[in-house]
């Protein structure tokens, strides 16, 4: 029930979402609509009546004094240890406080901010025991600007991150708010909240769960579907310059190697390539393309698939129950039951190999923004250079595309194949998924520079034409145009690629493209 009622909302939606309202499932453009754009949270009726009536049952088990983890125990190696009702609130503010200890430049604000949305979403599923109480000033904080500071490193898949969270909510900590740094409880005054004091098994729950995994791991894998959907787009525009041919795109190589994100992908360039002047003139200039041409449909149709499999999996984990205990319904009251929904596992891997299917769309990028700038194999001026002598011209972009590649190449190992021996053996495995979806939302923010140094290339080839190209390249090349010119003399190359990268992150090339295509396959 959950997938199906995700797939049908576009992940392209984010910037036009002004508010979520909690209670059903939510989506990954909600993620990024809330923790990048602002959107407001607000609690739906089924929401709270979940909350309420799985609170109900914590209550019940502390009163029993029944031995469960987190409610009547201590926490980790404690686990064996009773916790009378008078102490728990101390143990669960410990264990926010003893477990706040990520180190290092701090994540993001909106990495910090999905992380906020996430656990609302987790906590609210109705098996977590939280109060409304917490999550009210969870939503508080997000719907006021109050950011939470959290140190970057040091997660094996959860914990860490998220104490940093907690602490703020408790008075603690430091956060961000009206851009000044500042003491948590100094910052929840500021914005006119109160810190709350935690209960039985809140602290627990707030350090538990595949939280900053999925959070982060949602922001770059958005980021990413819009990177390889954009990839078509500077793709076409490069095989375009570059005299190509489609004989490679043909519906038919497509249908017998029937995989959907490959003949997707070779209908795209079709379409964004329609009506090409320059295709059209130089159609069989050459037997056959280089493989970075040839193989846009193969290359981009793999890491689209592999996307889409992690888009399907962040999904789920979205909408799912991932603390530990989890409480649930019985005919006489509630149990609580102890597991491991809190594994990282699921969302680690998907990240790894999300970054994997990103690097191998920017290796290709770089090879092709390469050939429009050798002028042994594209038959443009040398680096694209409109007034040769004294200038590079295009030259240099290229360098930095591939000390970027190399870059997104060191990210590419998987985070998920090691592992850490934590809390005496307790936990004598861990996913380190964190790391894995700080990798994808690093990896992200690189390829677009790549792909930006692509484009910019394209659209200096495009100069040199006196033919038309394609009315949808074109849209292209006219909305980089409005911000950045042709280069014809040397210049400070950086605000050139950095407004290209934006434009590419923002989905205003992709939009550009659309324009006169209609909605792209993906």
């Amino acid at each position: 029930m959950i997938t199906e009622e995700i797939k049908k909302i576009s992940w392209r939606q984010a910037p036009s979402i002004s508010k979520v309202m909690l209670g059903g499932p939510i989506s990954i453009e909600e993620v990024v609509a809330v923790a990048r754009h602002g959107a407001k949270v607000e609690f739906g009726e089924e929401y709270i009546d979940r909350v309420n009536r799985c609170r109900a049952h914590v209550d019940h088990f502390s009163r029993e004094e029944k031995a469960i983890y987190g409610i009547t125990t201590g926490l980790g190696e404690n686990w064996n240890r009773f916790i009378s009702q008078e102490d728990r609130e101390i143990v669960q503010r410990n264990h926010v406080l003893s477990h706040s200890c990520s180190v290092g430049e701090p994540l993001e604000d909106e990495c910090v901010r999905a992380m906020m949305f996430v656990m609302l979403q987790h906590f609210g599923s109705g098996h977590t025991g939280m109060r409304m109480a917490p999550l009210e000033l969870l939503a508080g904080m997000l719907n006021a600007g109050v950011v939470p500071v959290v140190p970057g490193h040091g997660s094996v898949g959860y914990i860490c991150y998220e104490a940093h969270i907690g602490s703020v909510l408790i008075g603690e900590g430091q956060a961000v708010y009206g851009r000044q740094r500042m003491n948590g409880s100094e910052a929840l005054n500021a914005a006119g909240l109160d810190p709350v004091v935690l209960s039985s098994k809140e602290g627990l729950t707030i350090v538990s769960g595949t939280t900053s995994v999925t959070a982060i791991g949602a922001l770059g894998l958005y980021d990413s579907l819009m990177i390889a959907q954009t990839a078509d787009v500077a793709g076409a525009m490069s095989l375009e310059v570059l005299k190509g041919t489609l004989m490679a795109m043909d519906p038919r190589i497509q249908e017998v190697r029937p995989h959907r994100h490959q003949g997707d992908t070779a209908s795209n360039v079709r379409r964004l390539l329609e009506d090409s002047e320059i295709e059209r003139t130089y159609r069989g200039h050459r037997v056959q393309d280089a493989l970075s041409l040839r193989c846009i449909p193969q290359l981009h149709g793999a890491a689209k698939k592999i996307l889409t499999d992690v888009l399907e999996t962040v999904s789920v984990e979205l909408n799912s129950s991932v603390d530990n205990p989890l409480i649930f319904d019985t005919e006489d009251g509630g149990e609580a039951l102890m597991g491991c929904n809190a594994d990282g596992s699921y969302v680690g891997m998907g990240c790894d190999c999300a970054i994997i299917a990103l690097t191998g769309l920017a290796k290709m990028s770089e090879r092709r923004l390469d050939r429009t700038v050798n002028h042994h194999v594209s038959e443009l001026p040398a680096f694209l250079n409109a007034n040769p002598g004294f200038n590079n011209g295009l030259m240099i972009p290229q360098y930095a595309a591939a000390g970027l590649l190399g870059e997104m190449k060191t990210l590419s190992h998987p985070s998920t194949v090691d592992n850490g021996f934590t809390c005496a053996n307790q936990e004598d495995y861990t996913s380190m998924g964190a790391n894995a979806a700080v990798k994808l939302y690093r990896g992200a923010s690189l390829a677009k520079y790549i792909l930006s140094v692509e484009i910019l290339n394209a659209c200096q080839a495009q100069d040199f034409y006196d033919i038309a190209p394609s009315p949808a390249t074109k849209a292209v090349h006219d909305r980089v145009r409005q911000e950045v010119p042709k280069v014809e003399q040397d210049t400070f190359m950086s605000p050139l690629m950095e407004a290209i990268a934006r434009m590419v992150k923002n989905g205003e090339i992709l939009s550009a493209a659309e324009s006169v295509t209609g909605p792209l396959e993906f």
